[in-house]
């Protein structure tokens, strides 16, 4: 039965009012979560406490006791170290760019590989050399004049694996090498590329 609770109106009878389930659960269940919520907080607080002896220790400092204010407290410090001695970096925009290089990496190497299948056969060669070389350009552009002979080695060396198609890569050895800065964002990549290829003669495209 539903618990009551009871009261008196002023005829002078005593009445039981129901009590809602959600207020049974709320009030069985908060004490529960309570519980499990500092349960938490102790058990991260304890892995934050060794992480921080062993660093101290290792930097020449004995930590004897810590309450939980020192704990938090040495975290903050020890992370104002690690950050004033460029130890901890936080650069977005750098790894932004070099997620967008890999994956670009990867689809010009999907793109050899199929080349490089009997299912390219129908594929004319001029049309294949002509795309393996803007990819070629575009990776250059990626990885900038210091690499430029491993986005060439990447472009290619799927295609070297299966004498099937050959033009493609011989087309990448020749392409000259051009300085360029690398973007600092894909889509400074995505708006130089367009500019170059609209100046340039037609390319074959896939897309």
């Amino acid at each position: 039965m539903t618990p009551h609770t009871s009261y008196t109106p002023v005829g002078g009878m005593e009445y039981e009012e129901p009590v809602s389930r959600t207020y049974q659960y709320r009030k069985v269940m908060k004490p529960m979560l309570e519980r499990k919520r500092r349960a938490r907080i102790n058990r991260c607080l304890d892995e934050l406490k060794d992480l921080m002896v062993t660093a101290l220790q290792a930097e020449g400092e004995n930590v004897a006791k810590l309450e939980k204010a020192d704990i938090l407290e040495l975290t903050v410090r020890h992370l104002h170290t690690l950050r004033a001695a460029r130890r901890l970096t936080l650069t977005p925009e750098n790894s932004y760019a070099d997620r967008f290089r890999e994956g670009f990496t990867q689809c010009a190497q999907e793109v050899s590989s199929f080349l490089s299948t009997p299912v390219a056969a129908a594929v004319h060669p001029a049309a294949g050399a002509q795309l393996m070389r803007h990819l070629g350009g575009c990776l250059r552009r990626l990885e900038g004049p210091a690499s430029t002979n491993t986005a060439t080695t990447t472009v290619t060396a799927v295609s070297k694996t299966t004498p099937a198609v050959s033009p493609a890569a011989s087309v990448m050895i020749n392409v000259p090498q051009n300085v360029y800065t690398p973007p600092q964002s894909p889509v400074s990549v995505v708006s130089s590329s367009g500019e170059s290829t609209e100046s340039s003669n037609a390319v074959w495209r896939p897309w």
